[in-house]
């Protein structure tokens, strides 16, 4: 598990909304805050998110029932006393799925209720919105989430008393101990409501009278069942006839006859549209096609018409030419270098050959280009397609005409189509029949299910009663021998268990300890689940001699012991994490425990625990940071990016 998202509305000292981004990839997430600003409430926001009801913060607070402590949360600041909280997480199975869960309340009615929405990959899962405490549980049972959530306070408070009730409840709920002492409660409640019971012999006739009944409903079952059978075996049979009919009335060409009709209007369509095309391939003829044969004498005649026209307009150009240049001379202006110009043009004007002129008219000319870029190569495209056309309609009636040859034996046909028919008719006749028998033993069905049932409640107490009379001595016996060998096998159970428990505390204090020389291993009592210290030369170190932050870090190894050991691979969420450690302590928990404990932990520190120097030895493995800033004015808390930055002071 991942968390993603957590959003808290209105939620304790949080006024309005107030969202916390986890995208990071580092391991550590770091939020910042002074005491009383909101750190726990984070913690407290995630347990109720995930447990509700469940939540061991709510069942150990001093609140009565759980409206009043959702109450507790709501922010009056903007008047709605509507409040929120939001979480979204990541699972990592066989296939990633993203969660988010959504709980509300509303703070102005006088009974608070809680709904809750749960969805899926984005998508509302009724379901999960059903039973998310059920699922919960599978992922990580309420018991052991101590062993992942927890803060400083609480650690400081075990490390100064022996391994407490609460925490042993918890282990044993790890180990899956607590479970055999349900299966002992259970044997005892057994034990206790053991009691003698008359016998009556009007019972003992009711229960023969009742048999008698259950047997009559099971032999009518029985018998519509045989008919069923017999039905189902002449309509298989009748199948199986109107397929090898349906076969023959093929092979004698009953199909062609069916659809004779239909063919020869197919047919006759098929001939009109033949006479259509080839009537509209004459037309095609008839009009410009035939000039795509002298398509090159065409684009010469055009080539030719433009030069001609070119040098019409060339003749037009020098007369005009010649007619300005002498109103020009007559107004005295010198036009010796105009007229060797104008005669220069002239020259190179006749130096061309001129080519053979159709003297085409400039509507002929556009006429002619029009036909050329466009006219032919449309009648070409549309010969080709009517062509074509023409050769799939050819086809067609061919394969017709195939069809309609068949020499068929008509009266044949019949014979077997009149037998089709009949067929079809007996194979309705046997699915009413079938349907009538299914209907008429869905109801004796339900006749026998109610006299079996009446049957056997009634034999099940009058049995209980026996037993109890006669039996009654030997259950009580057998029970306490049952509690006996529970009570052995609990503790050869967890001594197997805690060793392993014992046996990864050790190592995981010894990564953080550093007189690592003054504890060789740890032991844990199988029976009472009291812990240990083993010296290197085999003696007891007793807990009294160690520092109070060592003791510390003993919890601390344990429960990192207990979150490998139950092989949930979940978020770690410290609340004032470095609680009365001395320095060296601090640095072994920030170097090692930090960045191993999960492959996310959520760290909720103050500046004098997580301060520049701790913060710059974890800053390599840090993926998101956060402070939580107050507002006097407001009385309430914001989150700002960065572990204690200048705008967050």
């Amino acid at each position: 598990m991942i968390i993603k998202e957590l959003i808290l509305h209105n939620f304790g000292i949080y006024a309005s909304t107030n969202k916390f981004e986890f995208h990071g990839e580092k391991p550590i997430v770091l939020i910042g805050g002074m005491n009383g600003r909101g750190k726990t409430t984070i913690l407290e926001g995630i347990l109720l998110a995930l447990y509700g009801t469940n939540s061991f913060a709510y069942q150990e607070s001093n609140y009565n029932t759980y409206g009043q402590y959702l109450l507790s949360f709501v922010n009056k600041a903007d008047g709605t006393l509507k409040t929120y909280i939001e979480l979204e997480f990541l699972m990592k199975d066989e296939v990633e799925s993203i969660y988010r869960v959504h709980r509300e309340w509303d703070g102005n009615k006088k009974r608070v209720v809680e709904s809750i929405s749960v969805f899926k990959d984005g998508k509302l899962d009724q379901f999960l919105t059903e039973h998310w405490l059920m699922f919960m549980e599978s992922i990580l049972p309420s018991g052991l989430s101590e062993f992942f959530f927890f803060d400083g306070e609480k650690i400081a408070k075990l490390a100064a008393e022996k391994t407490s009730k609460q925490m042993k409840e918890s282990i044993k709920s790890l180990l899956g101990v607590s479970v055999l002492d349900l299966l002992e409660s259970d044997l005892y409640r057994v034990i206790n409501r053991t009691a003698k019971s008359k016998l009556d012999d009007n019972e003992i006739k009711e229960i023969e009278y009742l048999h008698e009944k259950k047997e009559e409903a099971t032999k009518r079952l029985e018998l519509i069942d045989d008919k069923i059978v017999d039905v189902y075996t002449e309509q298989q049979a009748i199948v199986q006839r109107l397929e090898k009919l349906q076969q023959d009335y093929q092979k004698k060409g009953g199909d062609v006859v069916a659809q004779q009709q239909e063919l020869f209007r197919k047919r006759s369509s098929m001939m009109a549209k033949m006479e259509s095309t080839k009537e509209q391939l004459v037309n095609d003829a008839a009009s410009e096609l035939p000039l795509v044969l002298v398509k090159e004498l065409l684009v010469s005649i055009r080539e030719n018409a433009e030069i001609a026209q070119d040098e019409k307009m060339m003749g037009a150009a020098l007369k005009k030419m010649n007619s300005l240049l002498a109103d020009f001379d007559q107004n005295g202006s010198h036009s010796q270098d105009i007229q060797k110009f104008i005669d220069y043009v002239k020259m190179q004007s006749e130096n061309k050959q001129s080519a053979p002129s159709y003297n085409l008219s400039d509507t002929a000319i556009f006429k002619l280009q029009l036909l050329l870029d466009e006219q032919l190569l449309n009648s070409k495209l549309t010969i080709q397609s009517r062509q074509k056309e023409m050769l799939q309609l050819q086809k067609d009636a061919e394969q017709l005409d195939s069809y309609l040859s068949v020499d068929i034996d008509e009266k044949a046909v019949a014979r077997i189509y009149k037998k089709i028919k009949e067929a079809e008719q007996k194979a309705i006749e046997l699915d009413v029949n079938l349907e009538m028998l299914t209907e008429e033993r869905s109801v004796c069905h339900g006749d026998v299910m109610a006299a079996t049932s009446l049957y056997s409640k009634k034999v099940e107490g009058y049995l209980k009663r026996v037993e109890l009379n006669e039996d009654r001595d030997r259950i009580i016996k057998y029970s306490h021998i049952a509690v006996k060998v529970l009570s052995e096998y609990r503790i050869r159970l967890q001594y197997k268990k805690i060793a392993l428990v014992a046996e990864t505390m050790t190592n995981c204090y010894k990564k953080l300890a550093n007189k690592k020389n003054m504890i060789q291993r740890i032991e844990m009592d199988p029976n009472s689940l009291d812990l240990k210290y083993i010296s290197k030369s085999g003696e007891e170190v007793e807990k009294a001699s160690l520092s109070a932050g060592e003791k510390q870090l003993m919890v601390i190894s344990l429960l990192w012991a207990l979150a490998l050991c139950s092989k949930k691979k979940l978020p770690v969420i410290i609340d004032t994490p470095l609680s009365r450690l001395d320095s060296a302590h601090r640095v072994s928990l920030i170097k090692t425990y930090f960045p191993q404990a999960s492959e996310q932990t959520i760290i909720l520190s103050t500046d004098s625990e997580i301060d520049l120097a701790s913060y710059k030895l974890m800053k390599k493995d840090i993926g998101n940071e956060y402070t939580l800033r107050y507002d006097d004015a407001t009385k309430a808390t914001t989150i700002i990016k960065g572990y204690f930055t200048e705008e967050s002071k």
